[in-house]
């Protein structure tokens, strides 16, 4: 079962994590917002947004859709798929799936004897909607429904999420909260029901112009420290997009060798098409120190 430990701890990364069920929504699941170091409470323009904040489901100004794709270090794979579109001129929903699979692994006994494969896999299916007070308030709500299996065993969940966004007076800069996975495992793998990853967000976006964005966010999990998510992106000539961030909880990732210095570290690109539907390419990169490489891309369009 080494296996098994290696896959929870990887998605999980805090060894003080764990202690909930469902981890695997502590992992961005989108290119864009994981190569700003994760920093997505202020903004999120992607069609996939309300998963970090239900109120960025407001800011869909057309029925947009997204499919991703993340490759995991030992053999993880992730993948994402979203809609958004506005409901009259104040509102907006959105719904979206991103499902986990560990790939096959080997079960063994106390004796390190083969008995066989097994693997292990989680979904979350996330609806949201939000309303607009104004120009400048935007209050939103979501639900989310979980699954997971290891093996045989299965699990199942229901959680909430709240968040809102406010314009301030300086141009460009808005500030958002949110409050995620507030709910209870319905059914337990076993005996024991875990404690789902709550997590508590406070942030901010700031575009002085269309070329550049800059985001910040401070998140507290129930069951590990603060963490610092920081990133900044800038658009060539609205077709290229170069981006860099930092996630303080890459620390984890350090193993005491030279390329801890990368550990947080998160860089990525985007492609944007002019056209009728707009598309957008997006590609992330983020070093996993003596782990490996994990790469996510997303695609987002009009529809």
């Amino acid at each position: 079962m080494q296996a098994l430990a290696l896959v929870i701890s990887l998605i999980a990364i805090d060894p003080n994590a764990g202690t909930t069920g469902f981890d695997f929504l502590r992992i961005t699941p989108t290119a864009r917002e994981a190569a700003l170091g994760g920093a997505s409470i202020g903004t999120a323009p992607s069609p996939m947004g309300f998963w970090f904040s239900p109120a960025h489901a407001a800011s869909a100004e057309s029925p947009r859709a997204h499919v991703g794709y993340l490759n995991y270090v030992a053999g993880i794979h992730i993948g994402s798929a979203a809609y958004s579109q506005p409901v009259g001129t104040d509102k907006g929903i959105g719904f979206g799936v991103v499902y986990l699979n560990s790939g096959t692994m080997k079960r063994t006994n106390a004796n390190g004897e083969e008995l066989g494969t097994f693997g292990v896999s989680f979904a979350d299916l996330d609806l949201s909607g939000a309303m607009r007070f104004g120009e400048a308030l935007a209050v939103g709500v979501g639900v989310q429904g979980l699954y997971g299996s290891i093996d045989t065993f299965f699990t199942m969940g229901l959680a909430g999420n709240v968040g809102a966004t406010y314009r301030l007076p300086v141009d460009g800069l808005t500030a958002g909260l949110a409050v995620k996975n507030l709910g209870l495992e319905l059914k337990a793998f076993q005996a024991n029901r875990d404690p789902l990853p709550i997590d508590f967000g406070l942030g901010l976006g700031y575009q002085p112009n269309p070329s550049l964005n800059l985001a910040l966010d401070v998140h507290k999990p129930i069951d590990n420290r603060v963490s610092v998510r920081v990133g900044i992106e800038g658009w060539v000539a609205d077709l290229l997009a170069l981006r860099v961030g930092y996630n303080s909880d890459g620390i984890d990732l350090k193993s005491g060798g030279g390329e801890d210095i990368l550990a947080g570290v998160t860089t990525g690109l985007g492609f944007r098409w002019h056209g009728a539907h707009v598309p957008q390419l997006d590609y992330c990169f983020i070093p996993m120190v003596s782990l490996g490489m994990a790469h996510r891309i997303s695609l987002a369009f009009s529809l």
